[in-house]
């Protein structure tokens, strides 16, 4: 009895303390408490009508509008969702006079804006890319006056964003895909119709800030772990898409098939399933782990 008691006191602990264990921010070695995370998202009415709102400059963006502020373009392969994005920049933050970076997912564009300065070798940025899983190419490089001529990176940031969560950045593309995925799931179970009219249009920008919400939970979630080093191996995912599609009774050929249907391309639907995976294997492994390891070395170990 004592020990069904300690269970359920374990779980009743795990539940309440796992909605912030993800997002939680831990002092540094020096004691300083490291920036609370920031999101800046527009609502879900903005989300579709409106460009995305301004995001405010950090310490690495800032280079953005500095003198010596050059662009380079690249064609990047392999890209699906945000955990894309947010791969990328990483992969890029070791470079020194690095500043912006600008992920087009939908086009394979990557515009990078560097200090020419700092930043002598420009094929640097492809190779640090293409390092990290990301096949790039440099397709040109402009110079700080052809650059500010071209476009300003504030709008270009609005197109390509709906939100920013930290360093986690929220693809338009990703809204796009998941809005469309809600909406043909609605209207197969009530209609087309469905969204006609005024309570259709309440329905609809109820479905773009459920979708905008989800976006930037996964994002908080996501960008913690990375931030904690916790990744699983790809033969893990792997091994737990392949149960996945044999629980579905399918193969890779039909679930690629079925997904077209829906609104979701293979390459994004695998991105998306690794990062719920992931998210699942790091609650499980170091938050409720952590929590009944505590308590059991807390309450349950032997009296000497």
């Amino acid at each position: 009895m004592l020990n069904r008691y300690l269970q359920i006191g374990i779980i009743a602990v795990a539940v309440a303390l796992l909605a912030t264990a993800l997002i939680t921010t831990k002092s540094d070695s020096r004691g300083q408490q490291s920036e609370a995370i920031k999101v800046e998202a527009v609502t879900a009415e903005q989300t579709t009508n409106n460009p995305a709102p301004s995001i405010k400059p950090t310490k690495n963006r800032a280079i953005a509008n500095a003198a010596n502020s050059s662009k380079a373009v690249l064609d990047v392969q392999g890209m699906s969702c945000s955990g894309c994005i947010y791969e990328i920049k990483s992969s890029l933050a070791k470079l020194d006079g690095v500043g912006d970076v600008l992920v087009d997912i939908n086009s394979g564009r990557v515009e990078v804006y560097y200090d020419d300065a700092k930043l002598k070798e420009v094929g640097q940025i492809a190779s640090a890319i293409t390092a990290v899983g990301y096949p790039a190419s440099l397709k040109r490089t402009l110079t700080a006056d052809e650059n500010e001529k071209e476009n300003s990176i504030l709008e270009s940031r609005s197109k390509l964003y709906i939100a920013a969560v930290g360093d986690w950045e929220i693809a338009r593309d990703d809204f796009n895909i998941e809005l469309m995925h809600a909406r043909t799931r609605y209207e197969k179970v009530y209609g087309k119709e469905v969204f006609n009219g005024d309570n259709g249009d309440v329905l609809l920008q109820r479905l773009k800030s459920q979708v905008t919400s989800r976006l930037i939970t996964e994002g908080i979630q996501l960008q913690e772990i990375r931030k904690a080093g916790f990744k699983l191996p790809s033969q893990t995912v792997q091994s737990e898409f392949n149960t996945f599609l044999s629980q579905k009774g399918m193969t890779q050929d039909s679930f690629k098939r079925a997904l077209e249907d829906s609104g979701y391309g293979y390459s994004y639907f695998f991105k998306k399933f690794e990062n719920q995976i992931t998210i699942n294997r790091y609650v499980e492994e170091k938050i409720i782990s952590g929590i009944s390891n505590d308590i059991f070395s807390r309450f349950c170990e032997p009296r000497r």
